[in-house]
């Protein structure tokens, strides 16, 4: 690929540090940026790109993305926000370390299908350095840097298992990690509200984490019960960092459901943490809701066995259920319980707060488990069961889950910063995504920044750029800084919004002008130029 020479005039510069914006010119040359002066001749440049009126931005860092099985594909929906850099294998899961014939393993392979957003995939890789390896052949459109998912560890050393590990199979888990860590892994992420990684003990994790300390690495978790009570779970996230003394990011550290103050307590946790010397920092999307498996909405029991997690037990239950009155209204109680704790559904429709995502299912796809029953003259309850049941399990719900109060809080805390926890959609995709995929890092910008004025400009971007980079021990990145790579964005702050919504999720953000990845322009005045210039970013 040949490498352009850039330069950038005119443009206000809020370089990522916190700081006020300020005017100066930008150099890009061999990847990287060369020159930051008042005025730079623009002489034996390829391009020069006039800024005026424009902010000139590092590019964002979503430090929590499930992208690891679409990262290959163009990146259209970020790249219209702005991002240049994807963190991959949170919430436990990523796709190495693996034996390939596991991974299609009929339950782990649906598993992964909902969490990652993909029905069809396969996969030959055994550890990162064969990931990494192949990522860096075929070409990546942003940066990539990875995480290894306890989940994987855990089905790698005792399958799908619920019991505590054995000592033998404990140092099978922390031999694996180390390995991975060691291959350029930047640490490990805990999905503790999924099976199997809901199975693991404190002590488990804790051992694990002891790992990671000695790689320097980090330890983000979607922590254990967010719909059941934020402060016994942040105690959890507290103890572990405590007992392993690792650097810890509590992923989407937001209310799931309507605990309302819970989150001023469990900040307020946090907080008492660090004055104790422990290192923990948190990341939030920008949207009053969340998203997760639309099993979340049904029964455990349903797909929890007392050795295992079976969700073709579960789906095989839910079919049964139509036909047996009993099981089916015992089901159907559990679901408004379920309902009222998290969602406080108290009416049929209240059901209009459960958003479905039913990957290539357009009968489902943006409507609620309300407007669905409507649709087949049926309860909620049983639209949920249809979605689950048609899907085979793979799919997913978006709940209104908070008040725009709580919110407020998440975003505006100075130990929060901005994640998407969407991932890349292919343009030709029938994903159906939340918002958060195309429209997290502008939604921040143009409604909390411009029109709330909850943040100021450089407070919102250094949340996005160098916040997440020296969380991740990221160098040479997340800010506009000689000597730097050139990840940059350019954007209109006056134009500068997301459009994606709970039913069209799929429309793109608008206001951002240019993006450069390593110092190639990956987005021209709005527009893709297909250039993949990303680089798989090991930790070595």
């Amino acid at each position: 690929m040949k490498m352009n020479k850039f330069l950038i005039k005119n443009g206000k510069i809020v370089d990522g540090s916190g700081n006020p914006w300020f005017k100066a010119d930008i150099s890009l040359v061999d990847k990287k940026i060369k020159e930051i002066a008042p005025k730079i001749e623009e002489t034996n440049f390829d391009e020069v790109i006039d800024a005026s009126g424009l902010i000139v931005a590092p590019g964002f860092i979503d430090i929590h993305t499930h992208s690891d099985l679409t990262i290959l594909a163009g990146a259209e929906n970020v790249l219209t926000q702005g991002v240049t850099t994807h963190v991959i294998g949170n919430c436990g899961f990523s796709l190495t370390p693996m034996d390939p014939e596991i991974l299609q393993s009929s339950t782990l392979a649906e598993m992964l299908a909902t969490i990652l957003g993909v029905k069809d995939y396969n996969l030959q890789y055994h550890n990162v350095t064969e990931f990494f390896t192949d990522l860096e052949r075929q070409g990546i459109t942003v940066n990539a840097i990875p995480l290894v998912g306890h989940s994987m560890l855990r089905i790698e050393a005792m399958g799908l298992s619920r019991k505590v590990p054995t000592p033998e199979e404990l140092e099978i888990m922390k031999a694996s990690l180390a390995d991975e860590l060691e291959r350029g892994a930047f640490g490990m992420s805990t999905g503790l509200d999924y099976p199997p990684g809901s199975f693991a003990k404190p002590n488990e994790i804790i051992e694990l984490c002891k790992v990671v300390k000695e790689f320097d690495g980090i330890y983000t978790t979607h922590f254990r019960g967010f719909a059941s009570g934020l402060v016994r779970a942040t105690k959890e996230a507290i103890k572990i960092t405590e007992g392993s003394g690792v650097s810890t990011q509590i992923s989407h550290f937001k209310p799931f459901g309507f605990w309302f103050g819970d989150i001023k307590r469990a900040y307020r946790r946090v907080e008492q943490a660090r004055e104790k010397g422990l290192e923990i920092t948190f990341d939030v999307f920008p949207h009053a809701s969340n998203h997760t498996f639309l099993f979340a909405m049904v029964p455990p029991w349903l797909y929890l066995s007392k050795e295992k997690l079976d969700l073709n037990k579960a789906i095989a239950t839910l079919k049964q259920s139509r036909s047996d009155p009993e099981l089916q209204a015992r089901i159907y109680g559990e679901m408004d319980q379920i309902g009222s704790s998290f969602l406080k559904i108290k009416t049929l429709e209240d059901w209009k707060k459960v958003y479905i995502s039913a990957p290539g299912n357009e009968e489902y796809n943006g409507k609620t488990a309300y407007q669905i029953g409507v649709e087949k003259h049926i309860d909620p309850k049983e639209a949920i069961i249809s979605v689950l049941i048609d899907q085979n399990g793979q799919a997913s719900g978006t709940y209104l889950s908070m008040t725009e109060e709580e919110n407020l809080i998440t975003i505006t805390h100075p130990l929060s910063m901005f994640a998407s926890d969407g991932r890349i959609i292919p343009e030709d995709s029938d994903l159906f995504p939340n918002p958060y995929c195309n429209g997290t890092f502008t939604q921040v910008l143009g409604k909390y920044v411009r029109e709330l004025h909850v943040l100021t400009l450089p407070e919102a971007i250094r949340k996005m750029t160098s916040f997440p980079a020296q969380k991740l021990g990221l160098k040479g990145r997340g800010l506009i800084k000689e000597d730097y790579w050139g990840d940059i964005t350019i954007f209109d702050p006056k134009r500068i919004a997301d459009r994606a919504t709970y039913e069209n999720p799929r429309l793109y953000s608008e206001g951002v002008e240019y993006v450069f990845v390593n110092g190639q322009l990956a987005l021209k005045q709005g527009a893709f130029t297909r250039v993949k210039s990303g680089t798989p970013l090991l930790k070595l």
